[in-house]
């Protein structure tokens, strides 16, 4: 398998524009709409700035690496016992994180597209990305550099056309802001949207030049899913108002929903949209599974790997399935706030601690 070391800057930058596009579209927006009754650009811009300092500080852990795998770099400096507990929360965050993602794509599609279909048959579609992740890392890949061509094309296209009923007042105001959102629980609930870094720290060997590459692809991603990002949240607005907008479940959706030009190939172009979002959550999917894969197979060498995600798989599936509504799954989200802080912020810092402590040893116990 080729080695994650030997992976280009353009396939780094295709899996994070994945991941924004993933994530963007369904429970955020409704975030950080609701947060704030000031310039919704602010609370994006400081979380992006957050983004950029956790990336930076992972990269920081990843060039110490010298080409292995990171939680393999930390077994063997602290042992398995004290890399379980530290690694505990990153399986939390990957797990609920791939729950949230399925069952949100799942509710959406029974709203918009086939109403009678159960969510129980609609989350089978984790198959796929289960399947995917098991081929290993260069299959998903591949599949990223095919799938990121078409959805950034039809995404803009959609934005574009979005763009053709708006009424620019209604995003008033757009630079005053007091800081309200800081004492809001769903700002806070969207620091998933700026985790993508995380899932490539987990799913290879990394070398100081390598992880400067990665990290230089997620600062220029990062750069250019801002404006993406806030279509996803201003277009909404623009178009039904700040008040409305609130109240909206699924405020990108219902914008989607409200447009309408008879010289539209697509009638329908929630449904369209709906259908290209699953290119992006197929991907993002198949790299969580694979990063929980590798988390086990790191900590276990001897466990079976389809029986890895085979047990993944099915852990998911029944989760995802309990859970009964929407409002669950912005309660599942908010609930796992400190989860997501600590993978972004603590976690790493651990990690380059652990990564001297061994170093420390190593030196002692070779005198």
């Amino acid at each position: 398998m080729k080695r994650l070391s030997s992976i280009g800057g353009y396939e780094l930058f295709a899996i994070q524009m994945l991941y924004s596009g993933a994530a963007a579209g369904f429970i955020y927006p409704s975030f950080i709409i609701r947060s704030t009754d000031g310039a919704y650009w602010v609370p994006i811009t400081i979380w992006a700035a957050g983004a950029i300092v956790s990336s930076w500080i992972y990269s920081r852990l990843l060039t110490q690496l010298n080409g292995e795998k990171l939680l393999r770099r930390i077994r063997g400096s602290i042992g398995v016992v004290w890399t379980c507990i530290i690694c505990l929360p990153i399986l939390l965050f990957f797990f609920t994180a791939i729950v949230i993602m399925l069952r949100a794509y799942s509710e959406i599609v029974t709203m918009t597209m086939l109403p009678t279909t159960p969510i129980s048959f609609l989350n089978g579609m984790l198959l796929a990305p289960a399947a995917l992740a098991l081929a290993g890392m260069m299959p998903i890949l591949r599949t990223a550099r095919v799938f990121f061509l078409l959805t950034l094309l039809f995404t803009l296209i959609l934005i574009i056309i979005g763009l053709s009923d708006v009424h620019w007042t209604l995003g008033a105001p757009w630079i005053r802001t007091n800081g309200d959102f800081f004492m809001d629980k769903r700002f806070y609930a969207g620091s998933f949207m700026w985790m993508g870094f995380v899932i490539t720290s987990f799913i290879g060997p990394y070398t100081r030049q390598s992880a400067r590459k990665a990290w230089s692809s997620y600062f220029v991603a990062i750069l250019c899913t801002l404006p993406l990002i806030s279509s996803y949240i201003y277009l909404p607005v623009l178009t039904f108002g700040r008040e409305l907008s609130e109240r909206l479940t699924m405020p990108f959706i219902s914008k989607m929903d409200s447009v309408s030009h008879y010289w539209i190939v697509f009638e329908n172009l929630t449904a369209f949209y709906v259908s290209i979002t699953m290119l992006y959550i197929l991907v993002i999917m198949a790299l969580k599974m694979h990063a929980i894969g590798e988390m086990f197979s790191t900590l276990w060498p001897r466990a079976n790997r389809p029986v890895i995600y085979a047990v993944a798989l099915l852990a998911v599936y029944a989760t995802a399935t309990l859970v009964t509504s929407w409002r669950e799954i912005e309660s599942i989200t908010v609930l796992t706030i400190g989860i997501r802080l600590y993978v972004m912020f603590v976690f790493p810092l651990l990690g380059m601690l652990a990564v001297a402590y061994g170093r420390r040893v190593g030196k002692e116990e070779g005198v």
